[in-house]
């Protein structure tokens, strides 16, 4: 049997790395006959591909990127037109016009870098891809013959242009203000008590948010870093805290260095020590003096 043009397509996707799931035909949703637990399901195996267009050649073709790349889902066409007039570099990332009449954009995040499939920050934009959401790809034709195209090819997740860093920031949540039962200022003993407040919540932090609010502390002890902090200790602290939260060093390394050297461009601003009430001063400075005695 013959294969046609969505099975040759499904095949290089696979090739340059992205796994592929069938889709009905003329539609949107996993092929539930060939895959029943849609796209976790997806594949790069070229037999499994050969397998699923064979038993249904007319089938469209679902992408599921890895975990690293995000795809930016502008179902509005003037959307993706202010975008890219705020980061005129997104003009030469990958890009397929969907059936709609909007863009799909493919883009890498950082290294350690998750979000959410669900954040809702970039108005007449979803975030798809991140080994979490799939997007329909071409040449996939929906009814009404509606059907999918590159106007900037596809390339290897290696090789795609990185998030705008101004981009990136305003997808993820901004770093915590200092926590309020710990002394500000910015003295060793101090920034101290900061970075162990950050550790402590990153640590108590549940699955599903761990990423995020990793990277949002990172930020924020990054911010610390032109007040003194030492680098050093606030990237072993909280990758610590991160690996007793569950995630693993690797990524939560990556993470944290990414999240301090963007917050390092950002000083946290600090009140002096000396607007808080006499004995709350006394109450908070005892306490960083028993913890500098614990660690010693």
């Amino acid at each position: 049997m013959r294969l046609g043009p969505s099975y040759r397509a499904a095949q290089e996707y696979a090739r340059l790395g992205y796994a592929v799931l069938p889709l009905l035909p003329g539609e949107k949703r996993p092929h539930p006959g060939l895959t029943p637990h849609g796209l976790k399901q997806a594949s790069v195996d070229p037999a499994t591909i050969t397998r699923w267009w064979r038993a249904c050649p007319e089938a469209g073709v679902g992408l599921l990127p890895g975990p690293e790349v995000l795809v930016l889902d502008f179902d509005d066409p003037e959307a993706w037109e202010a975008l890219r007039r705020d980061f005129p570099a997104l003009e030469a990332a990958p890009r397929q016009r969907t059936a709609s009449g909007g863009y799909h954009v493919f883009l890498r995040l950082p290294q350690g870098v998750r979000l959410s499939a669900t954040t809702r920050k970039l108005p007449g934009v979803d975030l798809r891809g991140m080994g979490r959401a799939y997007v329909v790809a071409a040449p996939t034709r929906l009814r009404g013959g509606r059907g999918y195209a590159w106007e900037v090819p596809l390339t290897p997740p290696e090789a795609l242009p990185p998030v705008p860093e101004g981009l990136l920031l305003r997808l993820l949540p901004p770093p915590p203000p200092p926590p309020r039962e710990v002394v500000v200022g910015s003295s060793p003993r101090r920034l101290r008590a900061l970075l162990e407040a950050y550790a402590d919540r990153v640590a108590a932090t549940p699955p599903g948010q761990r990423h995020n609010t990793l990277i949002a502390y990172a930020r924020a002890a990054g911010g610390l870093l032109p007040h003194g902090l030492d680098p050093r200790e606030a990237e072993e602290a909280l990758v610590a805290a991160a690996m007793r939260a569950g995630l693993p060093e690797r990524e939560a390394r990556a993470a944290v260095r990414w999240g301090l050297e963007v917050g390092s461009a950002q000083p946290l601003p600090l009140e002096p020590s000396a607007s808080l009430p006499p004995r709350a001063r006394w109450a908070l400075n005892r306490r960083a003096r028993m913890k500098e005695v614990a660690h010693e």
